[in-house]
């Protein structure tokens, strides 16, 4: 029963690496090559949920939502737009917390968004959804940065804690003007890391990138019922920002 079992799964997974790509792009193949090597990947879009505006008039500030929980035990989840000029978007370790996250990103045009999940057995499973979009927003300069009062509030955040049955919902925010640097006379200037911890130990460590917008506001799931948590933004200046829930 095993050898059979074993033999449908295996059957399964090679059938599903030659799936169809849902939405075509000139980069994908070279994005992902980048990004998972050789490792094999799956399209998946029965398990990852997407979603994004029927058209993103502001694309300086696009609401993107992205549930992965179909897919149970993920190791690792990465987020990135095929046609920005800063692709990747999210890297996030998912072993105490869910693939699960909202947040706002920029893009550049109109383009497909891809959520890559690692499973336990070690294949990538890759959901895709496309952003329409006039696009511009990865060359625009923050406005959080013109605030004559921009040092005052800078690294300034909020947050709280939503509590589930078996989880809990953090939602946060930071006053940050994450610029792109791709503006002539703005340098990069952004938040790259973000860590979670709960009252003994860390939940998770999250690459993020100045394809997010200005001011972010995440929500993330975690996988425990702790009272308190204490979240880091570290941005690429060397700064430390600290908020306690």
């Amino acid at each position: 029963m095993k050898l059979l079992l074993l033999f449908i799964s295996t059957f399964l997974i090679s059938t599903s690496l030659f799936a169809k790509n849902p939405i075509e792009s000139p980069t994908f193949g070279d994005l992902i090559k980048q990004i998972i090597g050789d490792e094999k990947y799956v399209f998946d879009d029965e398990n990852i949920q997407i979603k994004v505006p029927k058209f993103a008039d502001n694309p300086v500030q696009v609401p993107i939502y992205v549930n992965a929980s179909k897919i149970k035990d993920a190791k690792r989840m990465i987020l990135f737009a095929d046609l920005n000029p800063i692709p990747r978007v999210v890297d996030m370790q998912t072993t105490k917390i869910l693939p699960v996250i909202s947040t706002n990103i920029k893009v550049a045009q109109e383009t497909p968004l891809r959520a890559l999940v690692l499973d336990s057995k070690g294949i990538w499973h890759v959901g895709s959804k496309n952003i329409r979009s006039n696009g511009g927003g990865c060359d625009v300069s923050s406005q959080a940065s013109t605030n004559s009062d921009f040092a005052k509030f800078l690294g300034k955040t909020k947050g709280k804690i939503f509590e589930k049955k078996d989880r809990n919902r953090i939602k946060a925010s930071i006053f940050h003007p994450m610029e792109t640097g791709l503006i002539f006379g703005n340098v990069e200037f952004y938040i790259n890391t973000i860590t979670i911890k709960n009252d003994n130990e860390l939940i998770s460590t999250i690459k993020t990138s100045s394809a997010i917008s200005e001011n972010p506001r995440f929500i993330f799931e975690v996988k425990d019922n702790s009272k308190s948590y204490k979240i880091n933004f570290l941005d690429n200046d060397g700064n430390d920002f600290e908020m306690e829930l």
